[in-house]
Formats: structure tokens, C-alpha cells, sequence
């Protein structure tokens, strides 16, 4: 059996992950049959809503974007493995692997993440995903939206433009484990834990106890066990404390829906919080590591 075709890889990676079907926009109407200029985006497997936009609004289908980003991936030496969709195929995601990396006390699963959505409240955006093995926790830090991916450039453009995005998220991510590596060099200082829960938590070892709620209380806690364990696997470092963040997020505060959570952590409340815990700590990781240089130059 011959190497597969780029059409039979771009149909196996789209079954595989879920998206294999197609949208369409259709213009909408008010209840009397009066038009409007908005649009409706429908999802042809069971025409279910997307979202709505506007008259010049041109989707990109599942298809396309997979054939874009294998076709750009061949001269990287990567490969596009997986994806899936968020909030019922309002966003649908492609990811291409890179090289296992180890942090500290574990190997780090990496991937660059394609972003697309069909409700019209984003244009396509690329960035870095992680999976700590040893806990499974994943973390997704995006690098931003590509407005000039726009419907009428020529596929080949298109595919020129995903290649030089791919390039730049792949130069971000080597840079994002270059921060990993000194935050797993970096001792654990109490300072450090108190910057992650004054930014997550809105507290800080001042805050009066009658002024932090039962529930944001039980949240600290929570947190709190999920640090201890990272710290059992990692030792006293910084990449433990931003463990602990990730942890917290993954294993306590996602939903349990597997698809609910998927959102959760690449959308809305867990990427936020691991997020705001990994610029605290990149700021606390950044400004220790130069007094550390400081120390050892003038010593």
C-alpha cells in the first residue's frame, strides 16, 4: 500500500477528529418575512446554529483549513495529528506535534493549536498547547489572531501565510519552554505564592479573613492541595507553583463534561487562569533569574 495522498490525509485527520462536516450561511429573515443584512452560519450535519454575521463574512470550512495547514506543514517537519471542535462547532481546532520536551521532573507533550471559529467572534489564531505527562495537565497560551487571512487570497497565499504563522508559533513555543526551564531552575519563595494568589484569588496574606467568602475560601484550598501535589512531583520550584496552577485548573475547577472542559481550558475561565498564573510567574521568574545573574557576576 502506496504513502496516502494530502486529500486521504486531510479526510482521515478530519474524521478522526470529529469535524467532517461543512457550514453554511444563509440570510435571515424577521418572523414577518421582512429581510435583514444578518446571516445565520448553520452546521450541515444537523443544521444547528452556529452564529450570526454579517453580509461579508465568508466562513472557512473545516476542509479548507485542514488542506492549508498540511499543505503548510511540509517543508517544517511536522505534522498535523488531531483536533476537534468547542461549544458545538462554534470553534474548531487543528494541532500539529512537536518534539516531547522534559521540564524539570517530567516530559512535556507539545503542540502548535490552529484556532477557527464559526460564529464570526474571531479570525483564525495559532498557538502553543502543553500536556505535562506525569499529570495531565494542558496548558494553552495563544499568540493571537491572523487578520490577514482573508477569502479571497489564493490558496496558495493562504497556504504561504499559515507556513509563516506556524513558523512564528514554533519560534514562541521554544521560547515558552526556554521560561519553563528557569521557573524549574527558580527555588519556591513565599513571595511567588503570594503574587499567584493575589492575582487568582483577588487576596494577599493582608486580606482580613471576614472579607474573603466561603466559597473563594474552599477555591484556595483546593488550590492549595493541588500546589502540594505538584510540589511532590516537581520539588520546591517555581514550575511546581505553576503546576499547581495548572492543576488547580485541569483536575478542580473544569467542568467534568469532556467537551466542557476542553472549552473551559482554551476559552473562557481555566485558560484565563493559568494564563494570569503564568505571566505572574514568568515577571517573578524574569526579574530573580537577572538578580541571580547579578549575584553571581559580581561574586
Amino acid at each position: 500500500m502506496g504513502m496516502k495522498t494530502i486529500e486521504e490525509k486531510c479526510f482521515d485527520l478530519l474524521e478522526k477528529s470529529g469535524i467532517n462536516w461543512s457550514v453554511q450561511k444563509e440570510s435571515l429573515q424577521s418572523v414577518s418575512g421582512k429581510q435583514t443584512e444578518s446571516h445565520g452560519i448553520f452546521r450541515s450535519t444537523d443544521n444547528r446554529w452556529l452564529g450570526t454575521v454579517g453580509n461579508e463574512y465568508e466562513p472557512l470550512q473545516n476542509a479548507e483549513l485542514a488542506m492549508i495547514l498540511l499543505n503548510a506543514v511540509q517543508d517544517l517537519n511536522i505534522d498535523i495529528t488531531r483536533g476537534g471542535s468547542l461549544k458545538g462547532g462554534r470553534k474548531i481546532y487543528l494541532q500539529a506535534n512537536l518534539p516531547d520536551e522534559t521540564i524539570g521532573n517530567s516530559d512535556l507533550k507539545r503542540w502548535v493549536t490552529s484556532l477557527n471559529s464559526h460564529d464570526g467572534s474571531t479570525s483564525i489564531g495559532f498557538g502553543s498547547s502543553n500536556t505535562v505527562v506525569v499529570c495531565q495537565n494542558t496548558f494553552y497560551k495563544a499568540y493571537g489572531e491572523l487578520k490577514r487571512f482573508h477569502h479571497t487570497l489564493t490558496m496558495k497565499a493562504k497556504i504561504e501565510l499559515a507556513q509563516e504563522e506556524m513558523r512564528k508559533s514554533i519560534g514562541l513555543d521554544q521560547l515558552l519552554m526556554i521560561d519553563y526551564k528557569r521557573m524549574a531552575d527558580l527555588p519556591l519563595k513565599d513571595e511567588a505564592i503570594e503574587r499567584v494568589l493575589n492575582k487568582i484569588f483577588k487576596v494577599n496574606k493582608d486580606t482580613p479573613k471576614t472579607d474573603i467568602s466561603t466559597k473563594k475560601e474552599n477555591k484556595i484550598v483546593d488550590f492549595a492541595d493541588a500546589l502540594q501535589e505538584s510540589i511532590n512531583e516537581q520539588g520546591q520550584t517555581i514550575w511546581a507553583l505553576f503546576n499547581g496552577v495548572t492543576r488547580f485548573a485541569n483536575h478542580i475547577s473544569a467542568p467534568k463534561d469532556i467537551t466542557k472542559k476542553m472549552n473551559y481550558l482554551m476559552l473562557a475561565g481555566g485558560m484565563q487562569i493559568m494564563n494570569d498564573g503564568f505571566d505572574v510567574l514568568k515577571e517573578y521568574t524574569t526579574e530573580h533569574t537577572a538578580k541571580q545573574i547579578f549575584f553571581e557576576t559580581n561574586n
